[in-house]
């Protein structure tokens, strides 16, 4: 074989070679690109979940709050109404 069949077949070869491994660092660009794009959609849902189920507490921590309170007013009210009728 000449010298220069040899070069040239040399040339193919790293030129081929080349092609692929650029290939396989764009599809893996491409596969890190779509796992982070799901992970950040995962960690926005999470968070838009962990924000309403703060909110619903928050809520229900309101209602219990005012709902003991209005049981504290009603137990006063009657205390004093007891106290009133201890006194005549």
């Amino acid at each position: 074989m000449s010298k220069l069949l040899k070069v040239l077949l040399l040339s193919l070869f790293l030129t081929v070679t080349f092609t692929a491994c650029k290939k396989a660092e764009d599809s893996v660009a491409k596969e890190a690109k779509e796992a982070i794009d799901e992970m950040k959609d995962a960690t926005v849902d999470a968070a838009k979940e962990a924000a309403e189920a703060t909110e619903k507490a928050a809520n229900d921590a309101v209602d219990a709050t005012a709902e003991a309170a209005g049981d504290a007013k009603e137990s006063a009210a009657e205390a004093v109404e007891e106290a009133k009728e201890a006194t005549k």
